[in-house]
């Protein structure tokens, strides 16, 4: 029977901190918390009997907030928002009125700013325990916020589904502002999180973003045909990268507009276990994590940099400095909507 309860409780800055179990009724089970709305575990069964957790990050919560955590920071599993990837220079323009915003990095504004959605509690407005068993969480971004304009409401919904785990948001503005949400879960498919570089990879893309020294985007579309950018048929992540850097790059999707069709799949190095990835989302910002710090994870194992690789579904990038980029601007009376899910199947030799 699918389940939902709490199996931890604490606080942060006064703040009531929740740490939640899915359980759905074939044994997949996740762990989120409501803070950073972050997915602390994914727990999927496999055909050989053992069951794998794909995602990286601690056993308790309080390791999220811990300094040490906070100083090399990888967002492990957490919420971005208000704006996901870069903006260039932080700054953009909303009419003829110039918005400056916290810069964060490289004189940039990553992923919100200092403070982002990922460092916030939300509030739990609902808990619901079903067939397809989920828990639903909000906050409030109040104007001027990492200097972003305007007051944000934001609500995400995690669904756990009988193969997968389904993440929908909605938000609304009372005046024109921002906005580009994702999520920043680090996957890694192989039984005991063994290093996921020969794990094979898939993106239906055709073109990457051109990106400066800075790692924003720049606007150009670059087809990936002949380049080590090409994912459009299975290959191992390292077989093109960069072996220093790995890969940061953002990828234009063929198959978005239906949430029917793959953006991206994954299978571990065993060919035990298969994902696929669903979204809503124009973009993926594949990134293979140079940045994954040395640090104890889950079960004492030791993480270090390209442990884990990140699927983020998003808008367009820097879009409010790209004329060419569809919108991100969200208007009153508008709302806002992302849905993404990672489905999961297990294999047979």
């Amino acid at each position: 029977m699918a389940s939902v309860k709490i199996i931890h409780q604490t606080k942060h800055r006064n703040r009531d901190v929740f740490v939640y179990e899915l359980k759905s009724e074939n044994g997949l089970s996740a762990i989120i918390t409501n803070y950073g709305c972050i997915l602390m575990s994914l727990n999927v069964p496999c055909n050989d009997g053992s069951t794998r957790d794909v995602v990286l990050g601690f056993d308790n919560v309080e390791d999220y907030w811990d300094e040490n955590y906070l100083n090399d920071y990888p967002y492990f599993g957490a919420i971005i928002g208000r704006y996901a990837n870069r903006i260039k220079k932080g700054e953009f323009n909303i009419g003829n009125e110039t918005i400056s915003l916290s810069k964060n990095k490289s004189g940039n504004t990553l992923h919100g700013g200092f403070e982002g959605f990922d460092k916030k509690v939300w509030e739990v407005i609902e808990v619901n325990e079903s067939s397809e068993c989920s828990v639903s969480l909000k906050y409030i971004s109040e104007d001027g916020e990492e200097g972003f304009p305007e007051k944000l409401t934001t609500i995400i919904s995690f669904s756990l589904l009988a193969d997968g785990l389904k993440y929908t948001i909605v938000a609304t503005t009372d005046r024109t502002t921002a906005i580009n949400l994702s999520h920043h879960s680090y996957f890694n498919l192989d039984e005991l999180h063994a290093q996921p570089k020969e794990q094979l990879v898939r993106i239906y893309s055709d073109h990457w973003l051109k990106q400066d020294s800075t790692f924003c985007v720049t606007g150009k579309q670059v087809p990936v045909k002949g380049e080590q950018y090409d994912f459009n048929d299975w290959k191992p992540i390292q077989q093109s990268w960069n072996i220093t850097d790995g890969y940061d790059q953002s990828f234009v999707l063929n198959n978005n507009a239906s949430m029917s069709k793959p953006v991206a799949e994954a299978k571990s190095s065993d060919g035990l276990l298969h994902m696929s990835v669903h979204t809503t989302e124009p973009v993926v910002h594949f990134y293979t994590g140079k940045w994954i710090p040395v640090i104890n994870g889950k079960g004492g194992k030791q993480y270090e940099p390209f442990s884990g690789y990140c699927f983020e579904t998003q808008g367009f990038p820097n879009a409010v400095n790209v004329s060419g980029f569809p919108s991100t601007l969200l208007l009153p009376g508008e709302t806002y909507t992302h849905s993404t899910q990672y489905i999961f199947e297990c294999l047979k030799k």
